[in-house]
């Protein structure tokens, strides 16, 4: 980039995101070696994903309504990769937009994801990796479910949080698949060592809506490299500031809104109640 010399990075990064749609935006300029690599410089990685709390309704309240509504009748019938018709769909949220997550169920939702914590082999939480691969290994520093948000609609979200290294195809979705599924009493805790195990397991994948990069980190890039210009947007400064505000009004309101118009979650639940085979969970004990 050939910044003029008497225009500054600010004036640069205002200028360009004058141009840009508002859901696009850059955030910061900093100067950096000439063979920096985002992807390959950062130690470590934060993502974000956030789903309704509806989703850790009881199985068996969620089946109810399901019955309720007529779409459990010949569930194989319905094409699955776009099970609910928009005005289904839009009933379901209508009946669950209200329900809060009980403190069982956030704590459950707790014990279950720190269970991932550490090094693992994720074979059964991607596709065509086993375990005696050594790239199915991953280094999880930490799972953490965050404060619930409620959306301008009325539904309560809830955000989680992980870090790692780095991570596989659809592992995190995954991951968060299973580990709803315990935390709403579909499948056993025992099932998470299991799925962790080198034994094969099928798994679903939760919807791609609630996932997204929260932050990168560059902590030793920056001691060894721009010790000078940081890569740091996590302590406190004005572009931390655009972070968070761009996050908040952009990104996690996209996500909120989408669940409204498409209902992806409420499909979800109902691939997981009417198709997703739940004796693969029980299949791996045996």
């Amino acid at each position: 980039l050939a910044v003029p010399p008497d225009n500054t990075l600010d004036m640069i990064r205002e200028n360009v995101n004058s141009h840009l749609p508002d859901d696009i935006a850059i955030l910061d300029i900093v100067r950096t070696t000439r063979s920096f690599n985002a992807k390959n410089a950062r130690e470590k990685v934060r993502y974000q994903y956030m789903f309704p709390s509806f989703m850790l309704k009881e199985p068996e309240s969620i089946q109810q309504l399901f019955q309720q509504q007529g779409l459990a009748d010949n569930p194989q019938d319905r094409d699955f990769r776009d099970p609910l018709t928009q005005e289904e769909a839009n009933t379901l949220i209508s009946s669950l937009k209200d329900y809060r997550a009980h403190p069982e169920n956030m704590n459950r939702l707790r014990e279950v994801l720190s269970a991932y914590k550490g090094t693992h082999s994720f074979h059964n939480f991607t596709s065509g990796k086993t375990s005696d691969d050594a790239s199915s290994a991953r280094y999880i520093m930490s799972f953490e479910v965050l404060d619930p948000l409620v959306s301008a609609d009325g539904m309560e979200w809830i955000p989680t949080q992980v870090v790692g290294q780095s991570f596989l195809l659809h592992q995190i979705r995954k991951m968060m698949s299973l580990a709803i599924d315990v935390a709403r009493g579909s499948a056993e805790l025992s099932t998470m060592t299991e799925a962790l195990s080198p034994k094969p397991m099928r798994l679903s994948i939760a919807p791609a809506q609630g996932l997204f990069l929260d932050m990168s980190f560059f902590a030793q890039y920056n001691r060894r490299v721009n010790k000078e210009l940081q890569l740091d947007w996590v302590t406190e400064s004005p572009a931390h500031k655009r972070w968070k505000e761009f996050k908040s009004t952009m990104v996690v309101k996209h996500i909120m809104q989408e669940e409204s118009r498409l209902g992806n979650f409420v499909k979800y639940l109902f691939m997981q109640e009417y198709v997703f085979d739940k004796e693969q969970y029980n299949k791996s004990q045996k």
